[in-house]
């Protein structure tokens, strides 16, 4: 079975596609495979923040499947068919621009190596900063996250944030409302018992600087300062 923890065999009994939101998370592995590999479709974020990001907003979608390939190749632009005039769906237009594509280019090429330090930078975190104050996050065996950011939980993350700033070390809440909060999504079910651990950790979780060119002694003033800061 390709599938993950018993997703595929769902979709295919209901006759629908599994997509793998990649946007903060492209490049990582379980058990050393790409998530392309269970599901139909893999999209990603090329936003400056994410994992692999140039200096515009755009992204892509990765496919296998070469009938998706060609469905989607149209709706990107414009819902185009064989006569690039005749649209034979309705699309949008979704064409990455050339400079932005050359931005990528040697971004990809290191692309790895930044994989290997955002782990590495991780680790020191965690190490330094496990504690029963502080709840630093864990990876499932198997796994290779990208850190896009490293987020942790601690019992005041406004007065967490504050101490910080004062020692000149940046943090960032984000996306202090989850989906199934906001307007546009609050009338969807959510199943009994509701979603009590997001709700219950959004009033704890901040985010540490993460990028795969942090220095360890930069780092170490962070954990520093956190460590006061707790």
């Amino acid at each position: 079975m390709r599938g993950l923890s018993g997703l595929e065999p769902i979709a295919r009994q209901h006759g629908l596609k599994v997509i793998s939101d990649s946007a903060q998370g492209f490049g990582t592995t379980l058990n050393g495979r790409h998530p392309l590999h269970w599901s139909d479709v893999q999209t990603t974020s090329f936003f400056p923040a994410k994992p692999l990001g140039y200096y515009g907003d755009g992204g892509a979608i990765l496919t296998d499947d070469d009938a998706l390939s060609s469905a989607l190749d149209s709706l990107r632009v414009h819902g185009k068919g064989k006569d690039k005039y005749d649209n034979v769906r309705i699309g949008m237009n979704s064409r990455l621009d050339t400079l932005q594509a050359a931005i990528l280019l040697p971004k990809l090429a290191v692309f790895g190596d930044e994989i290997e330090a955002h782990n590495r930078i991780a680790d020191r975190y965690t190490d330094a900063l496990r504690s029963n104050a502080l709840r630093v996050p864990t990876v499932m065996d198997g796994v290779v996250s990208t850190w896009a950011q490293y987020t942790i939980e601690v019992p005041d993350p406004t007065a967490f944030a504050d101490a910080l700033k004062k020692e000149g070390v940046p943090t960032a809440r984000y996306y202090p409302r989850p989906i199934h909060m906001q307007t546009a999504y609050e009338h969807y079910p959510i199943g009994a018992g509701g979603l009590a651990n997001t709700e219950d950790c959004i009033d704890k979780i901040i985010s540490l600087p993460m990028h795969p060119y942090l220095s360890e002694a930069d780092q170490d003033k962070i954990i520093a300062a956190a460590r006061t800061a707790i």
